[in-house]
């Protein structure tokens, strides 16, 4: 598989088709609802109201606004492809199975935003002398969107090479594995992980049915690996990962102080339990889990999501104010085991109430550690950022950059003190 471009014979060469005969995919992991209803039904699948929700999903998980102002000011200038796929029972209705934020905000700019300058337009006109600033502004405005309704009203996409929904779905993972996994070039961790969660499921209810309680299953994991272009453990990480952040939102969502809600930058707490050995075991996590036990989740949302984390960090009362605290706590154990300290058994998922916040237990950690001598720190830090996985820094990068700043100024800091004093 080529790993920086779409296979040339998964798409077709680029078409012009109505606007109006494209539809959102509501089978994008990222948007999809409860329960998607997949390829083969085109009646589900290009429902109005169905149509109109995801819209909205789309609103609240992407900067459609932010695109919209963009369009208007510049125009539309089609840079990033829309890819669709021309359904095989409806043909001439196209499904948009990577483009889905551009479509809404040419949906919205075409239509009700259109209507609504359109109104205050007509208003203005009605008393000219009076608003002939005004007036031009807006003409200006209605003239630019009309102008982008022309140019979209044929909209020049890529159809995917598929004439059926099994070439579709055999197609998609090397599409978008392509252009989010490997380079997650858009989509975020979580958003990643539902789409190779959806995959497994897939090959898993192929082989047994619905009935069949979700499990993971080696050769179907590896199989999704190779589509996606992921290690065995990554992809199988990645899918637990998923699986038990979407579980735990599930059951704990409505638990959570008033006004607030799990965010997908909460998965993240997921993702370092499964990545760091200490807290996985403390939690119980094993290979095959696809979801943190029951008694687990409860320690879980007792620790970092029972008390307000809205407001500064500094604020946030939680035993783990941060998912990184998870991480924080892996290295805690592993010093534990080096220097004979106590410091992650202050933390002990027993007894879950008498846990100490672990901001405090940083400090008595890291004043502890800044006893040995600068070459014992330095050594441990240049060998832990030494150990460092490429493909965790990537798709890790939103939460690791702040971080690998903070360490690289530290150390310009360092280099400036020393050469000053040698000077």
């Amino acid at each position: 598989m080529n790993n920086h471009h779409t296979p040339i014979n998964d798409l077709q060469d680029a078409k012009l088709v109505p606007f109006d005969k494209i539809h959102l995919d509501p089978n994008n992991p990222r948007i999809a609802p409860e329960s998607p209803p997949g390829y083969l039904d085109d009646k589900a699948l290009f429902a109005d109201d169905l149509q109109h929700t995801l819209e909205e999903r789309v609103r609240a998980v992407y900067d459609v606004a932010n695109l919209e102002d963009s369009i208007l000011a510049h125009g539309w200038v089609p840079i990033d492809s829309i890819i669709v796929w021309e359904h095989s029972h409806r043909p001439g209705h196209y499904i948009v199975v990577e483009g889905n934020t551009r479509t809404v905000a040419l949906r919205t700019l075409r239509g009700s935003r259109l209507e609504r300058e359109r109104k205050k337009l007509d208003k203005l006109k009605k008393t000219p002398s009076r608003f002939e600033e005004e007036l031009r502004v807006q003409q200006d405005l209605v003239d630019r969107l009309e102008k982008i309704v022309s140019q979209t009203d044929q909209l020049r996409v890529f159809p995917v090479a598929a004439k059926s929904v099994e070439e579709l779905q055999a197609i998609l993972p090397r599409l978008l594995g392509v252009r989010h996994i490997s380079h997650a070039r858009e989509w975020k961790p979580y958003a990643t992980n539902l789409y190779i969660l959806s995959l497994y499921e897939r090959l898993f209810r192929a082989r047994h049915g619905s009935k069949v309680a979700l499990r993971l299953e080696d050769d179907l994991v590896n199989e999704v690996a190779s589509m996606v272009s992921l290690s065995g453990t990554k992809a199988r990480r990645n899918i637990q990962a998923a699986s038990a952040f979407t579980h735990f939102k599930r059951d704990y969502e409505d638990r959570l102080p008033e006004g607030e809600a799990l965010s997908d930058e909460d998965h993240y707490f997921f993702e370092l339990i499964l990545q760091n050995a200490y807290p996985k075991e403390q939690f119980n996590v094993n290979k095959d889990s696809l979801r943190l036990p029951k008694e687990s989740e409860e320690v879980l949302f007792q620790w970092a999501f029972s008390k307000p984390r809205s407001g500064k960090e500094e604020d946030n009362e939680n035993v783990f104010y941060k998912a990184e605290s998870v991480r924080l706590w892996n290295q805690m154990a592993t010093y534990d085991g080096k220097c004979g300290t106590n410091f992650a058994k202050q933390l002990d998922v027993n007894s879950p109430d008498e846990a100490r916040p672990i901001g405090v237990i940083e400090a008595e950690f890291l004043q502890h550690k800044t006893q040995r001598t600068p070459i014992d720190a330095l050594t441990s830090l240049l060998k832990a950022l030494q150990d460092l996985k490429v493909d965790t820094l990537l798709s890790q990068q939103e939460h690791l950059t702040p971080i690998l700043d903070r360490i690289a100024h530290q150390v310009a800091r360092y280099q400036k003190m020393m050469k000053a004093v040698a000077d």
